[in-house]
């Protein structure tokens, strides 16, 4: 008889013949086995597909579940709900195929959700923020407060985990935003998330220029912020304003001589 795993790993990848690699390799040198790793692909054109069929024998060799799809989708959270789908594991989380666990992350998740005693179905970490050569730029990730979703998304999605049952009480990723669609999801959660934080750092994120998506992802989330219209629109205005300036402010200055 089949048992559920404790954790669901899932991976959205297109074209990630560069990272993907390390990734994966950051899974299976993981010194905790109770885990499925799920790669959903939207069809990558590059040599990413390839790069992992050719890890399937070695999840197997380590008796772990590893399961793979390929077919164009509509964008990551798209290939997060195929992938909420695919999965049996008890608590599912989202690894990007430029991300990577320290090699003790998920025996640590599991030791803290093994002393949890407040029915919490919501837990976070810490995670480094490194460029392109693993240099760590910024270390990022704060508790999960609902309130601090309507200002700003200031926990760490990588170091995220979350109970399956979320899913089922939240519902999927919404396919209306390409970016922030974690934020919606966030937001959603106002009734039904009980968090758990502990700061310590459990994974890496490649920055790979996501400043360069900055403003559009500032624009989802305030659409998403006036959707719900928890504040006034002259307070979620305020703080979008505030965001902007904070993430734009720096830059401009270096760049004045």
């Amino acid at each position: 008889m089949n048992t559920a795993p404790f954790f669901s790993v899932i991976t959205a990848s297109y074209n990630s013949e560069r990272t993907i690699k390390k990734t994966i390799e950051s899974l299976l040198i993981q010194n905790f086995s109770d885990f499925e790793y799920i790669i959903v692909d939207g069809n990558s054109t590059d040599k990413t597909v390839t790069i992992i069929k050719s890890f399937e024998p070695e999840f197997a060799a380590k008796n772990i579940t590893f399961k793979f799809i390929s077919e164009k989708d509509k964008g990551i959270y798209d290939a997060w709900n195929k992938g909420v789908a695919m999965a049996d594991g008890k608590w599912i989380s989202f690894l990007g195929s430029d991300d990577c666990y320290f090699p003790d992350a998920l025996i640590t998740y599991f030791e803290k959700i093994s002393q949890l005693q407040n029915n919490e179905n919501y837990i976070s970490s810490q995670v480094h923020v490194v460029d392109e050569n693993g240099n760590v730029m910024r270390t990022m990730g704060k508790a999960y407060q609902w309130k601090n979703m309507l200002k700003n998304m200031n926990i760490a999605q990588v170091g995220s985990f979350h109970k399956r049952e979320l899913f089922q009480e939240i519902g999927p990723f919404s396919l209306e935003y390409r970016i922030v669609s974690d934020l919606d999801f966030y937001i959603r959660g106002k009734d039904y998330i009980k968090p758990y934080y502990f700061k310590e750092v459990t994974a890496t994120m490649e920055n790979n220029g996501v400043s360069n998506q900055i403003n559009k992802a500032l624009k989802e989330a305030l659409k998403v912020r006036l959707k719900y219209n928890y504040d006034s629109k002259l307070t979620i205005y305020l703080n979008h304003y505030i965001t902007f300036l904070k993430c734009y402010g720096g830059k401009i200055k270096k760049g004045a001589k």
